[in-house]
């Protein structure tokens, strides 16, 4: 019983895995078809400018550069980078959740930030995008349970936005490569 158990496992994980490499599936982070690159050596490539609220530097936009750095630059940040990705930010908060008293009992926090990824050489911006995160936390009576409860919802929104960023540019970079190397492709079958 146990023996015809994992044969239909070992079968099911078998054609799930061929049905994904017959649909074309490729992990974001895998090697690019032409087997020099990878993902992970294109956004190496990338320098985190300083991040501003408003134009203004804030302890939010270095938590901010610091999560995109370790997505974007795992193992460093590069001299020379190909690009640089610029981001600036803007919090939100209302309040709601009133009550008899007229006192706030829940709390929104919404984070957006705007980037643009630009390349060095040309000064082109090559993708011009937003993040946003939302989070909502209750209001006590103690002002130091509300300061710790919006700083842990401040670094819930930063990892949420970074994650975002970095997986659109994985995203751009990735559809970008398979879009330069399909006209070669099909040029070289017709020779």
């Amino acid at each position: 019983m146990q023996l015809r158990h994992i044969l239909k496992t070992f079968l099911g994980v078998f054609l799930l895995t061929g049905l994904l490499a017959g649909c074309g599936f490729k992990p974001m982070y895998g090697q690019f078809s032409d087997g020099k690159s990878d993902l992970r050596d294109v956004m190496a490539n990338i320098r985190v400018d300083s991040i501003t609220e408003e134009g203004r530097p804030s302890r939010i936009g270095q938590v901010i550069r610091n999560n995109l750095m370790d997505r974007l630059t795992p193992y460093g940040e590069t001299k020379s980078a190909e690009y640089i990705l610029r981001v600036t930010f803007l919090i939100e908060e209302h309040g709601y959740g009133i009550r008899e008293d007229e006192s706030v009992t829940l709390q929104n926090l919404k984070l957006i930030t705007a980037y643009q990824l630009e390349e060095v050489a040309t000064s082109k911006v090559i993708l011009d995008s937003a993040a946003r995160g939302l989070v909502t936390y209750d209001l006590a009576q103690s002002d130091y349970s509300n300061m710790i409860a919006r700083n842990a919802s401040l670094g819930r929104l930063v990892e949420e936005v970074s994650n975002q960023m970095a997986t659109r540019i994985g995203a751009y970079f990735s559809q970008n490569e398979a879009q330069q190397k399909t006209p070669q492709k099909t040029t070289q079958k017709t020779q």
